[in-house]
């Protein structure tokens, strides 16, 4: 019995395939021509939307049941506009979307991440999910009822429980953020004195 086909995007260029998946379906140039019953879900794991970008030349974005997206926070790491540019194209074609799941990661004062970024919760909101969302790591106060507004579902941050570490973490990060708007503002601006809060309007 082999596992649900799982895709990983992690590099800049390319994927692989999560262990255990047929490899029938791994052979198969496109997955266009993959047999329905060998293919009723696909998940789709993405930190680098380049990749992603190019396998979808020749893939069917309706094929993507199920989205992770993680937002690395190094340096070089793929910008909120990069991410746009899938976006945009998923917003047109990824018509069978039924989970998404997205990790806003932090590292440091020197790599903020994409936490506070409105161009990025902009352009993620476009997404048609049709079950569930679930957040995690570290975004601004205002963006899960931004999400909740424009994509019609609850989302679901599993390690926020009260009193725990992850809350006090969340909270701490959160702090400053209020001002963040995703409804009116369009663009960010980094915080060059002050790289802890990364992107959002000083």
């Amino acid at each position: 019995m082999y596992s649900p086909p799982y895709i990983y995007f992690h590099g800049q260029r390319g994927y692989r395939w999560r262990d255990g998946t047929d490899p029938t379906l791994q052979k198969l140039r496109s997955l266009n021509d993959a047999p329905h019953d060998r293919l009723s879900s696909l998940t789709i794991n993405v930190s680098q939307p380049d990749a992603l970008m190019t396998w979808l030349e020749t893939n069917n974005a309706a094929l993507i049941t199920d989205l992770s997206i993680f937002l690395n926070a190094y340096f070089d790491a793929p910008t909120p506009q990069r991410w746009c540019i899938l976006f945009n194209k998923l917003q047109q074609e990824a018509t069978n979307i039924q989970n998404l799941s997205v990790y806003w990661d932090w590292e440091d004062i020197t790599h903020p991440g994409l936490g506070r970024s409105v161009v990025f919760v902009r352009g993620l909101a476009l997404l048609k999910v049709k079950t569930s969302l679930d957040i995690g790591g570290f975004y601004a106060k205002l963006w899960p009822r931004y999400l909740e507004e424009n994509m019609g579902l609850v989302p679901v941050n599993k390690n926020d429980i009260p009193g725990s570490d992850w809350e006090r973490l969340l909270r701490d990060y959160q702090r400053g953020t209020e001002h963040l708007n995703p409804w009116v503002d369009t663009e960010d601006i980094y915080h060059p004195t002050n790289p802890f809060f990364g992107y959002g309007k000083p």
